[in-house]
């Protein structure tokens, strides 16, 4: 979300009552997600491919650059919403599982590192089917867009009939861009009679260019007139098919969230 009430946490942005005849509403949230970020990403080789197991990724080691914004526009019952990400990890250690070619017969992989950066997107459209005094929930659909570019670094040993050896160097740099419509749920149940202090929740499911794509999110937060504040946890994950770069990536940590009405 990121990516961001994961975009899902645009669930966050969502006011507890809302009137039918209501005006225009709009929300802000910036947000702090602190994801585990692992799996198993798919290089084609020369005569061959490997997969590389990469992550988990140090956040605090690993992180070079991040961006996490969300917003959410409402009039009554309906609703639309965005969420964005972006992650730039710099290199991380990973094993490889290889297919012929390179890592082949008479070769094995020495080092080998990985590098992801990816970014997030997740655009839609929401209408609220129960508000009661315990909360409310929305049916949601939507689109979610996951742009990613992977390298793969690693240095060979080779094997020679003479017991010698030499340690040509590999790289290779994969782009992918993953569409996935979603649909699921959203809203929150209010844990005090005012409505302040409530739980937040968000579930979806999708598929497109991933085989099988998901979220969820759920925490606790607190209302106040300006806005909202959360703390949640969010999961999010991707699981790919045949040769794509992407066979399964998850995202799955902490999110601080702080909600701007106007």
């Amino acid at each position: 979300m990121m990516i961001a009430a994961t975009s899902a946490q645009a669930s966050d942005t969502e006011p507890a009552h809302a009137d039918a005849n209501a005006q225009w509403q709009f929300a802000v949230a910036p947000y702090l997600w602190l994801p585990s970020v692992s799996g198993t990403l798919r290089f084609s080789l020369p005569g061959g491919g490997a997969d590389a197991s990469t992550g988990p990724y140090n956040y605090l080691q690993n992180l070079k650059f991040a961006v996490m914004l969300q917003g959410e526009a409402r009039k009554g019952d309906w609703s639309v919403f965005a969420d964005t990400i972006y992650l730039n990890f710099g290199r991380h250690e990973s094993s490889v599982n290889a297919t012929n070619g390179q890592f082949g017969p008479g070769e094995t992989a020495q080092s080998v590192e990985t590098s992801f950066r990816g970014t997030l997107i997740q655009i839609g459209g929401g209408r609220t089917v129960t508000r009661q005094s315990w909360g409310n929930i929305d049916l949601i659909a939507g689109i979610r867009y996951l742009g990613v570019k992977a390298t793969l670094d690693a240095s060979l040993v080779a094997s020679l009939g003479s017991g010698a050896g030499v340690s040509p160097q590999l790289n290779v740099s994969t782009i992918e861009n993953i569409f996935d419509g979603i649909a699921g749920m959203r809203g929150r149940l209010l844990i005090t009679g005012d409505g302040r202090w409530y739980v937040p929740f968000y579930l979806d499911a999708g598929t497109g260019t991933s085989k099988f794509t998901w979220q969820a999110m759920t925490g606790i937060g607190y209302a106040m007139k300006w806005g909202d504040v959360s703390l949640t946890y969010r999961y999010l994950a991707f699981y790919g098919s045949g040769d794509q770069l992407v066979s399964t990536l998850r995202f799955n940590g902490p999110s601080l969230n702080v909600i701007f009405r106007f």
